[in-house]
């Protein structure tokens, strides 16, 4: 080892040997679960919070007095983009009865968003789902103060059928609806146990997919869907 690399090397282990008592006592202080919110109240309807979070991201809320008026937003949307495929959980689990019939009445065709087998079977179905201009999913909890969904992913809920097509449409109920990030993971806790141990994956999705270079020029859509649709029942 070279005399500069020592040098280097010794002030780290200096820094440490004087730090490290301050990073135990504030890595004891810090709370070991998340706080039930972060930001002040905005809005004393969290749908209505949320919903002016989401269209900060550049995304779209949709108010449904009922599953009637969601099939009809989700029937516009679909037209729009000339959708013949769609990637989505099973019906069963998104939570709204008459789904199933408007795809089948508009000739759409709904893939499941599995791809298993050897790696030439995974590369064929991948590709055949990429073809799809949409994805549809319901949601687990909706985090109003950053317009977040969170999604538990597992059987009959494939994680391609939020991440993969360009436009993502997400089916939210009110009671869906938590403040904070906290309050998010609780639920989450309740309801599947403990999840970070056994789920394989818990997604965050916040707006579209935005990515910037290194200029700070922003594009949509280019790792996840550039176009969001939640339709809130």
């Amino acid at each position: 080892m070279n005399n500069s690399r020592e040098r280097i090397i010794e002030r780290i282990r200096a820094g440490l040997r004087t730090t490290r008592p301050f990073l135990d006592t504030e890595s004891a202080r810090a709370p070991h679960t998340p706080p039930p919110f972060v930001h002040p109240v905005t809005h004393d309807d969290l749908a209505q919070q949320f919903a002016a979070e989401l269209t900060k991201l550049q995304a779209y809320p949709h108010f449904c007095a009922d599953d009637e008026a969601a099939l009809e937003v989700i029937a516009d949307v679909l037209q729009q983009h000339q959708a013949r495929e769609v990637i989505a959980w099973d019906f069963e689990r998104i939570n709204l009865p008459g789904l199933a019939e408007l795809l089948q009445q508009r000739g759409v065709t709904c893939l499941d968003g599995q791809v298993a087998g050897v790696s030439e079977q995974r590369a064929a179905l991948l590709q055949a789902h990429e073809r799809a201009p949409v994805c549809i999913s319901g949601v687990d909890v909706a985090i109003a103060e950053s317009a977040t969904l969170v999604i538990h992913s597992g059987a009959g809920r494939p994680r391609m059928a939020s991440l993969l097509a360009p436009v993502f449409i997400a089916v939210v109920r009110r009671d869906q609806f938590v403040r904070g990030l906290g309050e998010a993971i609780e639920r989450i806790k309740q309801t599947y146990g403990d999840v970070f141990a056994d789920a394989s994956a818990l997604t965050l999705i916040t707006g579209p997919s935005r990515t910037a270079d290194i200029e700070l020029t922003l594009t949509l859509g280019v790792h996840g869907p550039r176009e969001v649709h939640t339709i809130i029942i």
